[in-house]
């Protein structure tokens, strides 16, 4: 099993960083949606991975922390709760976000989730409080946060607004957002030279407020 991957960022595919390792192989890795401003294209990056293997694929998830990884790997051990929304939850919450959901009991911030109703969240809730205490998870939050890059990279500039936007678009419904609510959204957020990943995080900040 892949339990990590170090190698140079070739770019983004919607929300799958290609990474090249030193032996010249290209690995698919999805990624929260808020790694997209972190990871800067054409620099070196470590990622812990968490993979899946099924009889026609093999996947990949990155993670900047042990503690991520972690967390996604107990989420999606509950009935009910697969790899999509596993990833939805941790790119619409920060680690020690989700971990203040759980403690504080906020239904109503996780059924914003995509793919999360109300009885699912409860039990999100319920299992996963007891989980967080026995993993000590909380306690090693602040410790395990990684130093933020010293610029973030935008990516491939030159690219009209318009594909910008049909990106962010596909990004979204990729989360489980319907097709009319992403679009909608995007329109909202969208700004002047803003790039398909920074659309995307404001798009999320602005339905997570909903």
């Amino acid at each position: 099993m892949i339990g990590s991957i170090r190698g140079k960022l070739l770019g983004f595919e919607v929300l799958t960083a290609l990474i090249e390792t030193s032996d010249g192989l290209g690995y698919e890795v999805e990624v929260p949606v808020s790694y997209l401003t972190e990871l800067e294209v054409g620099a070196e990056c470590f990622l812990y991975i968490h993979q899946v293997v099924r009889e026609d694929a093999q996947l990949l998830y990155g993670f900047h922390t042990k503690e991520e990884r972690l967390l996604f790997r107990e989420v999606i051990k509950l009935n009910g709760i697969g790899p999509r929304i596993g990833m939805a939850l941790l790119s619409v919450f920060a680690l020690k976000d989700f971990i203040t959901v759980i403690k504080e009991e906020r239904v109503n911030s996780l059924v914003a989730v995509p793919g999360v109703g109300k009885k699912t969240a409860e039990r999100i809730i319920v299992e996963m409080r007891d989980r967080i205490d026995k993993l000590h998870l909380e306690a090693n939050v602040v410790n395990s946060a990684p130093a933020a890059p010293a610029a973030a990279q935008k990516v491939d500039l030159e690219r009209s607004a318009a594909f910008n936007c049909e990106d962010a678009i596909g990004a979204l419904v990729s989360l489980g957002f319907k097709e009319n609510q992403a679009m909608t959204t995007v329109r909202a957020v969208y700004q002047p030279e803003m790039s398909t990943e920074q659309i995307i995080v404001a798009a999320l900040q602005q339905l997570n407020k909903r």
